[in-house]
């Protein structure tokens, strides 16, 4: 079959070609290689290693040139003004004015070196006092709050070790922010001289941070030029290297060990020393060159420079143009010879691929009718059947697919409608709800609001921070995600408002759906409710009181009443023993405090019905200060009184006493050290308000809810109805009081009692 294959068209194409093109190039490439090798590899080799010296030297013209510049920098006048000023601590605004002048030099400085991105100038302790930095095409100055103490840097310690006039130029490494590596990284050599000016006690240091793209970019173009690997090498033994056409790697310096085995240990210890030359190896030409970073007089440098070199293999240069004219003869009559056996076999042998690539392409065009007519029994023949039949399947297969096609386009249609409806009804549903409905991403940001939301928040927007509108929005997030879903009421201008927060989350990150309702109508009547209920409670329970009581009263009363007498009358007898008349004495004292429990109780809970007249303020406190002030003295409490005039108001004047003898007296026990107690009244709008304020040591925050509860106490001795006498008689009159305290700042009980009639103010 091979033998077959090759008797057709295939031998007769095989025997023209060679004859006409293969053994004129094969002879003069052999001619080629004879003269031109030679000098091919000579001149390589030099071209390499004057490239390498060429590029090394333009570096350390540079690197020279930047270190002249720092020293004339370091003499500038506003940075020795800068230094003096600091160093004297005269002032900030004679040290800011010496910053502003010291930040404009650096600024023009970083101007015209656009591969310098950051000039600082530190002071004695290492501390940066002015620092402009290079963001892109921008040079901008870094605000003083933002300046870094970089005394610890090994770059600053080495450097201060100079004097005034030497430069120190550091390792190439990665720059260091706040004490981290900065991103994206950034190779950076750093330049520094000390500054010290005349009469100065300690220097000062000057830093200019040169991109290390300069040596990078330089390694990248020798390697694209050539074709090769371009390598740093610095003294240390490290080394970084770029390929031709490839992407800048992340920055990282290999130890030198790595490439023995490729170069050997000879050739590494000369590049390690700082020699140059150009060798082969391995292969490969191999041409290097020392960077010395400064001149000798002013050279301090702890990497003492690096080396430049360039690898690549040794059989390119089999793969150069020769520059022979016997070659070029040769190969110019081969091209001929080449050219005129390759039209006279087209004329020939193409013509049947020519009528087979036009039906080719019309057949990629979409016509699948088209056939190709080939004579013959070759494999040009047996090509254009091929074709044929391929054509023939392709046509039905087309047919098939443009059927199936058209049944796919009119179900996504369908299907297309479908959704298209379904949306418009759930958009429709969401916009006309009575609930607001957000949608927020997981920034916090609103991405979906109905009308019914913006009204229950005003100034809602889409695509802004749904925080700026609800401040609590944070928290009720991280509620939700944590549990999936948050219930409850948040206050929001006034309203309360009952969240439902859904947490979901798919591919595309995690969202909140937020359902919002107006409740403070439903909040309101709520609390309505509980308050009436709690009123009625309140008068069931009074009732109940009531009528223990009159129970009490007359059950214990009387029976107290007949002991009394009793122990009176034995006390008045002749020849009753003196050690009964003390154990009388004290019956007697106990059946009175038990008469007044009886008295207290029945007026707190059935008080006789008050006769409310026009009275006279300023007078009912008289008789009550009166009765408390001897008490108020002894304690060494100081009495104040702040009355506006003859205060009228409606009251029945005995309750009026009651009720402020027993704020007065409840004051004055929570002050037993001494203190001051003000009573204070004043007419406004259509009633009074009445203060009595201690400056005692106030009531904690859980008792302050319960002080107007019956039988409620936090002395001993009390009886826990002083307080609720106040609040009852206030009730009866048609007036409230009200009770603040903070602890150890005292308390403060106010009435708002109803004016006389006609009296405003």
């Amino acid at each position: 079959m091979a033998l077959l294959r090759f008797a057709g068209l295939s031998r007769r194409i095989y025997l023209s070609f060679l004859l006409a093109a293969a053994l004129p190039t094969a002879i003069s490439g052999a001619i080629g290689i004879v003269y031109s090798l030679n000098a091919l590899k000579q001149e390589t080799l030099t071209s390499v290693e004057q490239e390498i010296l060429i590029r090394t030297a333009n570096i350390a013209r540079f690197f020279a040139q930047l270190s002249s510049e720092l020293r004339f920098l370091s003499q500038s006048d506003a940075l020795h003004q800068l230094h003096e000023v600091a160093a004297r601590g005269t002032g900030e605004s004679s040290v800011a004015a010496s910053r502003e002048r010291l930040e404009q030099d650096f600024s023009r400085f970083a101007a015209y070196y656009p591969h310098i991105y950051q000039i600082r100038y530190l002071g004695p302790d290492g501390r940066e006092l002015v620092r402009v930095d290079r963001r892109g095409e921008t040079i901008e100055t870094v605000p003083a709050e933002r300046l870094q103490d970089k005394s610890d840097r090994y770059y600053v310690v080495e450097a201060k070790g100079l004097a005034p006039g030497d430069v120190y130029v550091s390792p190439l490494d990665l720059n260091i922010e706040f004490g981290r590596v900065e991103r994206p990284e950034r190779p950076v050599i750093r330049f520094a001289t000390p500054v010290k000016p005349l009469n100065a006690a300690d220097a000062g240091l000057l830093i200019v941070n040169l991109n290390a793209d300069i040596l990078l970019d330089q390694i990248q173009q020798l390697a694209d030029a050539r074709g090769g690997i371009a390598y740093l090498f610095d003294r240390a033994g490290h080394f970084l290297s770029r390929s031709a056409g490839g992407q800048p790697d992340t920055f990282v310096m290999q130890p030198i060990e790595r490439l023995r085995s490729e170069f050997g240990e000879t050739v590494l210890d000369e590049v390690v020393s700082g020699g140059s030359g150009t060798t082969l190896v391995a292969g490969q030409i191999f041409s290097f060159a020392p960077v010395t970073p400064l001149d000798s007089q002013h050279a301090q440098t702890k990497t003492k420079g690096w080396v430049l070199a360039l690898a690549f293999p040794r059989n390119r240069l089999f793969l150069s143009i020769f520059n022979l004219s016997t070659l070029y003869i040769v190969l110019l009559a081969s091209l001929a010879a080449t050219a005129l056996g390759g039209y006279l076999v087209s004329r020939r042998l193409l013509g049947p691929l020519d009528d087979l690539s036009r039906e080719a392409e019309a057949v990629a065009a979409g016509d699948f009718t088209r056939r190709v007519r080939i004579e013959g029994d070759d494999e040009i023949a047996g090509l254009g059947e091929r074709f044929n039949i391929m054509a023939e399947r392709l046509q039905e297969l087309v047919g098939k697919l443009n059927a199936h096609r058209s049944r796919l386009t009119d179900e996504v249609r369908a299907r297309t409608d479908e959704l298209d409806r379904e949306r418009a009804y759930l958009a429709a549903v969401i916009q006309h709800t009575g609930d607001g409905i957000l949608a927020v991403d997981e920034q916090g940001r609103c991405t979906l609001a109905n009308d019914a939301a913006r009204q229950l928040i005003d100034g809602l927007e889409r695509r802004r921070p749904l925080v700026s509108w609800l401040p609590q929005w944070p928290g009720l997030a991280a509620a939700a995600a944590a549990a999936g879903a948050y219930r409850g009421d948040i206050s929001l201008a006034g309203r309360t408002l009952a969240l439902s927060i859904t947490h979901t989350s798919d591919g595309g990150g995690e969202a909140f759906i937020v359902v919002v309702r107006d409740v403070s109508e439903e909040r309101r009547l709520l609390d309505e409710r509980r308050e009436l209920d709690r009123q009625m409670f309140q008068m069931e329970k009074m009732t109940t009181l009531g009528e223990l009581a009159m129970g009490l009263a007359h059950e214990i009363g009387n029976p107290l009443a007949g002991l009394k007498a009793v122990t009176q009358s034995l006390r008045y007898e002749s020849d009753t023993p003196s050690h009964l008349l003390e154990a009388l004495g004290r019956m007697e004292g106990e059946i009175d405090r038990l008469s007044g429990f009886l008295h207290t109780f029945n007026s707190f809970a059935a008080p006789p019905a008050g006769a409310p007249v026009d009275c006279d303020l300023a007078g009912v406190m008289d008789d009550v200060l009166f009765w408390t002030r001897k008490e108020a003295h002894g304690k060494g409490i100081e009495l104040l009184t702040e009355i506006d005039g003859v205060v009228p108001l409606r009251a029945d004047p005995r309750q009026m006493k009651q009720l402020l003898l027993n704020l007065v007296i409840n004051a004055m026990h929570a002050m037993p050290g001494g203190g001051r107690l003000r009573i204070g009244a004043r007419l406004r709008g259509g009633e009074v308000v009445i203060e009595v304020e201690d400056s005692g040591a106030g009531i904690p925050v859980e008792v302050l809810p319960r002080i107007f509860e019956p039988f409620y106490t936090t002395r001993g001795e009390g009886t826990g109805l002083g307080l609720a006498i106040v609040r009852k008689i206030a009730q009866d009159h048609h007036a409230r009081v009200e009770a603040k305290s903070e602890p150890g700042q005292g308390t403060r009980f106010t009435l708002y009692w109803p004016a006389a009639g006609g009296a405003h103010a």
